[in-house]
This record gives structure tokens, C-alpha cells and sequence, in this order.
């Protein structure tokens, strides 16, 4: 008796051989704070004084640290709304994107209530666009496709 595993959609390579969805993922997170590290570390050496303020509140200086926190937070948080749509959803990472996308884009919003030099507002600006950038390829990239489960279903052939 011999038994195959074959992949239902042609051009797959064996299920042993592909990476696990985690792998480009957590690729996507570590992009992530090193986007927003590469980002922050040019402003800052062009001059950008990486300084806000919002409403009456005192100067916050926007920190390599900070900006490599909220980046790795931000997208660790989206993993982990992919893998609940993925898993309780039938079209999670098709619904992942939607979101995502939406968020990036309301990101920009407070970019809009700060006071801060066109250096600053540019590089944080930049930082968000990275980020998404990162992010949303590389976490569609390991995705388990439309409906709850695997992307490739296996049969067993048994001779």
C-alpha cells in the first residue's frame, strides 16, 4: 500500500516544503520596526527635529524607541486580526486587507492635529507608509487564502 499527498492547486510545492504562515509574518513584524528604525535614524540625520506637539500638551520628542515600539506593536496587532479572520472567518485575509488598508490610511489623520516641523511630519509620515508597506504584502504572502483553514487541500491515493 503506498500513499501520496498532492497538492490541489497546480504549481504548489509540497506542503513540507512551503513556510509556515508564521514565518513571512513575523518577517512583516520585524520590517516593521526596522522600516520605522531607518526612517527615524535619516529625519534625524537630515536635521528633523522629531519634536511634536498636539493641542496644549508640552513637546513629545519622537524617539528611535518609540517609533520602533509603536511600528512592532502596530503590526504584531494586525497579526493577530489576520489570525482570528482567518480562523473564524470564511474570507479573513480577503477582509484583512480591507482593514488594514483602511487603518493605514486613518493613520495619516493625526499627521494632520500636530505642530511639527515639515521634516518631522514627513519622516512620521514615511514611517507609516513603510510600515504598511511591509506589512500588508508580507502577511497576505502568508496567508491561508479565502475561507478558514489551509490554503492547499490534501487528498490521500491509496494503491
Amino acid at each position: 500500500m503506498t500513499t501520496n499527498t498532492q497538492s490541489s492547486q497546480a504549481g504548489q510545492a509540497p506542503a513540507a516544503n512551503r513556510p509556515g504562515p508564521w514565518q513571512p509574518r513575523a518577517i512583516g513584524v520585524a520590517a516593521a520596526g526596522v522600516a520605522a528604525a531607518l526612517i527615524w535614524i535619516i529625519a534625524n540625520a537630515a536635521g528633523a527635529d522629531m519634536s511634536v506637539v498636539q493641542g496644549d500638551a508640552d513637546p513629545t520628542d519622537v524617539t528611535a524607541a518609540m517609533s520602533i515600539g509603536f511600528a512592532v506593536l502596530a503590526a504584531a496587532a494586525g497579526w493577530g486580526l489576520l489570525a482570528l479572520l482567518e480562523r473564524f472567518t470564511a474570507r479573513g485575509l480577503r477582509t484583512w486587507t480591507i482593514v488594514a488598508l483602511v487603518v493605514l490610511l486613518v493613520s495619516f489623520m493625526p499627521l494632520f492635529g500636530i505642530e511639527a516641523d515639515g521634516g518631522t511630519t514627513a519622516a512620521l509620515a514615511l514611517m507609516h507608509l513603510a510600515v504598511g508597506a511591509a506589512v500588508i504584502p508580507l502577511f497576505r504572502r502568508g496567508g491561508a487564502g479565502e475561507g478558514a483553514g489551509s490554503n492547499t487541500k490534501t487528498k490521500t491515493l491509496t494503491n
